[in-house]
């Protein structure tokens, strides 16, 4: 499931990163992996600011975005915490056992977040380490450069909005809401 407004096939989020669509397409790929091999319960994908860039499974009654923020304020908290008392390290790691279900929130480098919860079935290492080998996967995902016609279609668009200042489009459309 995906969230975000696209416009020319690529999508920005508020953390300043620009997703693809190769990107998105092997992010997806990914996340749907790592669901099958858990077995995952839920999978939220999420930038460091709390916007949701994508989910697997079990999402009735759960409100995404509001999990999101969460997900990143808890991540920031936790490195936050292991800076103030010298034991930070790339690839953060926070689990929580519960009775029914495990989750983990892990870094996924310097953008995205990853909330992977298992059930109480699945083995704590064998969780761990397949959301660690995603959460580096994700990484390397994102920092690979768009395809050559992606860069492209991200170019023209760009190229459009210089075309016409950004002033001039606030203008027309407040000009168009006093017409109406």
């Amino acid at each position: 499931m995906k969230f975000q407004s696209k416009g020319g096939g690529q999508y920005s989020l508020r953390s300043g990163l620009t997703i693809y669509p190769s990107q998105d397409k092997l992010i997806s790929q990914t996340l749907v992996e790592l669901k099958q091999k858990l077995p995952a319960h839920l999978i939220v994908l999420v930038d460091v600011t709390g916007q949701v860039v994508s989910a697997q499974g079990e999402q009735q009654n759960v409100d995404l975005v509001s999990l999101g923020s969460l997900i990143a304020g808890d991540l920031a908290a936790s490195q936050e915490i292991a800076r103030l008392t010298g034991q930070y390290q790339d690839n953060q790691m926070v689990l929580r056992e519960g009775q029914n279900f495990h989750t983990f929130i892990i870094e996924a480098g310097m953008h995205l977040a990853l909330l992977v919860q298992v059930p109480d079935s699945v083995p704590l290492g064998w969780g761990r380490m397949l959301t660690v080998k995603t959460a580096h996967r994700l990484a390397e995902i994102v920092e690979q450069p768009p395809q050559p016609h992606e860069q492209t279609t991200a170019h023209k668009t760009e190229e459009l909005f210089e075309e016409e200042a950004l002033s001039e489009l606030f203008t027309d459309a407040l000009d168009d809401l006093w017409m109406e």
